[in-house]
């Protein structure tokens, strides 16, 4: 079966400089028109056919030959996209819709990507377009709501995860999609329902994780919500979304430390003013080893809740609670740097310690 062939074009004036290296985007006259055609030319190279680019004063005309043994457009533009080569595979999907405007992947890929590059007045177009002709394509309706949440429209969006569900029951991102806008809107209870749906059948999405521990701790169901923090940490260890897993657990930790014993803590009072007075007649380089060592420990995680002494440091003596470690660590940061936060309050104590000791704060 012979090649077909495929002519696309487009006004010179529609063609996008930003999509040059920075280098080309004030060139004029032949350089510019020589610019644009080696930058589509190398659109096209290894997509399983052949271009052949004409840039005249006025237009741009694009000869494409696919062989029937190529991939589409389409699917070419998504594998561009899922291999982080945003550029070329926006170019190629426009392509793709150049060619057919009705193309529901190339539809759904470019919506995608281009609410990702947050150009969403776009995306919204092409995904309305694409639930208009292609109502069941798949995560169509997620697609669409995912560019109405950007653009602010969380009750629109909400509907149209809804209808997603409708269309696709076990679609597991419209579970998480939904769960997530609808504990954004206050809606908390409906909204879990849907996140741990949406944790069954994604249970290595530490999005969705991060999604349920956010609503459990809001509902006050404490106990699960640490558990699915710690998932988010194990599954995104070191990222941000790990950071916030563990921002989540610091809040839960520090209500249960203070609904334990109400106002002023006096472990946390002793534990403050022993680290005073230790470090009264330390040097400061002593002072900050001894911060620091504490402070590694803590990014492994420190059991505040324990009342065991089951923690040794290289630069005191002694074991230790994880609470006793925290209110040292405190303590050497309002000493060596007192704008680090440690993301746990003890404020309050570490005031109190000091008036007792008769030092300022």
């Amino acid at each position: 079966m012979p090649d077909t062939p495929h002519d696309i074009q487009f006004p010179l004036a529609d063609f996008d400089r930003s999509l040059l290296p920075e280098d080309q985007r004030e060139l004029l006259g032949d350089s510019y028109l020589q610019a644009i055609r080696e930058h589509l030319i190398g659109q096209f190279v290894g997509q399983g056919g052949a271009a052949e680019v004409a840039v005249t004063h006025d237009r741009v005309i694009i000869r494409w030959k696919e062989s029937d043994k190529a991939e589409s457009l389409a699917d070419q533009g998504a594998n561009h996209l899922k291999q982080g080569n945003t550029d070329k595979g926006i170019a190629t999907l426009r392509v793709a819709l150049e060619r057919d405007p009705a193309d529901a992947a190339a539809l759904f890929n470019l919506g995608m990507s281009l609410v990702e590059a947050r150009h969403v007045g776009e995306a919204l177009e092409l995904l309305e377009r694409l639930v208009a002709i292609a109502p069941d394509y798949p995560s169509a309706w997620v697609a669409l709501g995912v560019a109405q949440g950007s653009f602010g429209e969380i009750d629109v969006a909400i509907q149209s995860f809804r209808e997603g569900l409708v269309r696709h029951p076990q679609d597991p991102f419209a579970h998480k999609n939904l769960g997530a806008a609808l504990s954004q809107s206050g809606q908390l209870d409906e909204a879990r329902d849907h996140l741990k749906a949406a944790v069954v059948l994604l249970p290595s999405d530490a999005q969705a994780w991060l999604n349920l521990g956010m609503n459990l701790e809001q509902s006050g169901v404490t106990a699960e919500a640490e558990t699915a923090y710690q998932r988010v940490i194990t599954l995104d260890p070191g990222g941000h979304l790990a950071e916030k897993a563990e921002a989540g657990r610091n809040r839960i930790t520090q209500i249960k430390f203070r609904n334990a014993c109400g106002a002023l803590r006096p472990d946390v009072l002793t534990y403050c003013g022993d680290a005073i007075r230790v470090f009264e007649t330390m040097p400061q380089e002593e002072v900050q080893r001894t911060t620091l060592e504490i402070a590694m420990l803590g990014a492994k995680g420190l059991t505040v809740n324990d009342p065991s002494t089951k923690y040794q440091l290289r630069s005191l003596p002694g074991d230790f609670t994880g609470l006793h470690l925290l209110c040292i660590e405190y303590v050497g940061f309002k000493i060596i740097d007192p704008t680090v936060d440690i993301g746990f309050d003890i404020s309050a104590e570490y005031a109190e310690a000091c008036r007792l000791r008769g030092q300022p704060q």
